[in-house]
C-alpha cells in the first residue's frame, strides 16, 4: 500500500467514525437532563467528531473531483462549529444555535453537485433545511426553540451525513477494487 493509498483509506474511516461517533453522541445526549453539563459535554464530543468529518469529507470530495461538495463539507465543519460555540457548562444559547442554518442551508445545497450519491440522498438534504428554518423562525419570533423541529432537524442531518460518510466509503472501496483489477 502506497503512502496516498493509506491516506485516501484513513480520510474514508475517519470520516464514518466522526459520522457515527456524532450521531451516538448527539443521540445519547437527549437520555441526561437538559442543560446539564453533561450532556452539554457529550453534545460538545459529538460535534467535535463532526467537525473531523466534515473536514476529511472535504478533502477526499476534493481528491474525488467533487470540489463543490468539498466546499459544502467546509460549510458543514462550520455549521458544527457553531453549534459547538452554542454549548456552554449551563446549557444552549439559542441564538447561537439556531445560526447554524445560516452555513448549513448553503451546504446542504451544495450536495446536490455531488454525484457520488444517488439522487434520493441528495434530495435528502432539503428534510433537514425545513427542520432548521423552523427553528430559527422559532428563535427569532420569541418562541422556544427546544422541541420536535430541532430534535428532528439534528437527527436528519446526522442520518444524512451517516449516509454520505458510507456512500463515500463504498466509492473509496469501489475505486481500489477497479485498481486492483486494472
Amino acid at each position: 500500500m502506497t503512502k496516498n493509498e493509506f491516506e485516501n483509506k484513513s480520510l474514508v474511516y475517519i470520516i464514518l467514525i466522526g459520522y457515527i461517533f456524532n450521531l451516538f453522541f448527539g443521540w445519547i445526549g437527549i437520555l441526561f437532563e437538559h442543560g446539564s453539563g453533561v450532556q452539554m459535554l457529550v453534545y460538545q464530543i459529538g460535534n467535535a467528531f463532526a467537525i473531523s468529518a466534515c473536514v476529511m469529507a472535504a478533502r477526499y470530495t476534493g481528491l474525488r473531483g467533487q470540489h463543490v461538495a468539498g466546499s459544502a463539507y467546509i460549510l458543514l465543519g462550520i455549521t458544527h462549529g457553531i453549534s459547538l460555540a452554542a454549548l456552554s457548562k449551563v446549557g444552549i444559547n439559542p441564538d447561537r444555535e439556531a445560526t447554524m442554518a445560516m452555513p448549513m442551508i448553503p451546504a446542504l445545497i451544495f450536495m446536490f453537485w455531488c454525484n457520488i450519491y444517488p439522487l434520493w440522498l441528495r434530495l435528502s438534504g432539503v428534510v433537514p433545511i425545513i427542520f432548521f428554518v423552523l427553528v430559527y423562525t422559532n428563535v427569532h419570533s420569541g418562541d422556544t426553540f427546544l422541541g420536535w423541529t430541532l430534535y428532528f432537524g439534528y437527527a436528519t442531518l446526522q442520518i444524512n451525513e451517516l449516509l454520505w460518510g458510507i456512500y463515500l466509503f463504498r466509492d473509496w472501496r469501489k475505486n481500489v477494487s477497479q485498481k486492483l483489477n486494472q
